[in-house]
């Protein structure tokens, strides 16, 4: 017979053997795995990102030809004025080309006229001289009074310097039924006087019961 090698393995070699493998080709799957899994989710998070939101628009921005955050200039509210007695020339001297409202015979009586005792159906009126003494036109702007029961009325709305206009001023107390009362009421001109611009002086009447 020909020389054969026989060769002998001690089985605890052998079961080395076989958990090295068995153990090789755990770690191998597991690699696989984790490659396969991680490339899937990648792919998710590409197709699942959000659409870019739209660029946000200034709320601020007026329409109408207006500047980004400006309000238009009609849009703005008008100041309000504060009413006073006329300022005379020896309060405020008068400036070049500026009008200066004034009423005769008021500033005596503290800017008020008094109708006095009237009947209690009587519609009372009377006649106040308004004077320019600017040195530029005086453009009364509007006349009013305090309630319904009074009317201011103007015959001349621009004064030129040194001349005169009259405001008719009438109350009727029976518009508001002010029988036996005290009534005090007020008449105001606006006009274009810079340092006055809106004048305002009393009317009394003492009414009489009904």
């Amino acid at each position: 017979m020909g020389n054969q090698v026989t060769i002998k393995l001690d089985s605890r070699v052998f079961y080395v053997l076989v958990a090295v493998v068995a153990v090789l080709g755990i770690f191998g799957i597991g690699w696989w795995l984790g490659t396969q899994l991680s490339g899937g989710d990648q792919s998710a998070a590409v197709t699942q990102q959000p659409a870019a939101a739209a660029p946000a628009v200034d709320s601020s921005v007026q329409l109408g030809g207006a500047g980004a955050g400006q309000v238009p200039f009609d849009a703005q509210p008008a100041p309000m004025l504060r009413a006073s007695p006329p300022v005379s020339l020896e309060e405020v001297p008068v400036g070049q080309g500026e009008a200066r409202l004034w009423i005769d015979d008021l500033g005596e009586s503290n800017w008020t006229f008094d109708f006095g005792a009237i009947a209690a159906d009587a519609v009372v009126e009377q006649d106040f001289v308004i004077r320019n003494l600017g040195t530029a036109e005086l453009v009364i702007e509007n006349v009013s009074a305090g309630c319904g029961c009074t009317a201011a009325l103007v015959t001349d709305s621009t004064v030129a310097p040194g001349e005169s206009s009259t405001v008719r001023v009438q109350y009727d107390p029976r518009v508001n039924r002010d029988f036996g009362k005290f009534v005090k009421n007020q008449v105001r001109i606006q006009s274009n006087d810079p340092v006055a611009p809106l004048v305002e002086f009393n009317v009394t009447a003492d009414v009489a019961p009904q």
